[in-house]
């Protein structure tokens, strides 16, 4: 319940503003708010689904009487998991900003999001993907103005949040306390 709670007051205040357009489309309704999630590692496409599906379970079809619109952007496996892994490293170790499948994030996003207003939700190595999608069209040329897109990380292994968004990481999350944070020395939120 508290999750719910802190999901919809990240909600509130990141899509309360109002912009010209998103992912420079001018098609873009300026009612309804898009809900999309960034899948991390070991997710197959039925998996990144399901993430879209229980936020659309746990949360109402409207808010603030828009229409709620809930897609994902998927984060495909790579060499059965291998790639993904050193993918992470990439990421986290040579802030790497850009790569394929962030392409096809994008791509994905101007073809799906309908409405100015946007709420990545990212999970795991997601959040690496969440805030490099947003720098890379949040108050850029040809992108979106930074208030009409928020991030909200979820058990992130970075050390950020885009755009001062927020997170939930547990504290006794094995895999970020103990390897990212101690084994690797990484700074994590």
């Amino acid at each position: 319940m508290k999750k719910r709670i802190l999901f919809i007051l990240v909600l509130v205040l990141f899509c309360s503003f109002c912009a010209r357009n998103v992912l420079a489309s001018e098609l873009c309704s300026k009612n309804g708010y898009t809900i999309s999630t960034v899948n991390g590692i070991f997710t197959d496409e039925e998996g990144a689904r399901n993430n879209e599906r229980l936020l659309k379970v746990l949360l109402k079809d409207t808010y603030k009487n828009q229409k709620l619109d809930y897609q994902y952007f998927f984060n495909p496996t790579h060499l059965a998991g291998m790639g993904d892994l050193f993918e992470v490293v990439a990421q986290g170790f040579f802030d790497q900003k850009s790569d394929y499948d962030l392409v096809e994030m994008l791509n994905d996003a101007s073809q799906k999001v309908t409405t100015q207003k946007v709420l990545l939700v990212a999970h795991s190595q997601g959040n690496f993907y969440a805030n490099n999608f947003y720098d890379k069209v949040a108050s850029q040329e040809g992108g979106v103005p930074s208030k009409s897109i928020g991030v909200y990380g979820v058990a992130t292994p970075a050390s950020r949040v885009a755009g001062d968004g927020k997170y939930l990481t547990s504290d006794t999350d094995g895999i970020n306390a103990s390897l990212v944070g101690g084994t690797f020395k990484r700074n994590i939120l």
